[in-house]
């Protein structure tokens, strides 16, 4: 497994960029009814995960 590959931006980082904020904003607004009641730290945890989600979204998005 390339971790390189993984834990970097892609190029070019301004499309990087765009794909992983409208991702991760997307994300947010489907589980809004999930992270929204039960308070900060599932909100963290909802904000982490959909980043991680959304990272690994546009990487696959930008390889092909």
């Amino acid at each position: 497994m390339n971790w390189k590959f993984w834990l970097t931006p892609a190029e070019p980082r301004a499309r990087y960029a765009l794909l992983l904020a409208i991702g991760v904003v997307i994300l947010m607004t489907l589980t809004y009814g999930v992270w929204y009641p039960g308070g900060p730290g599932l909100a963290a945890f909802a904000t982490v995960t959909a980043i991680v989600v959304a990272h690994v979204s546009a990487k696959l998005i930008m390889r092909s």
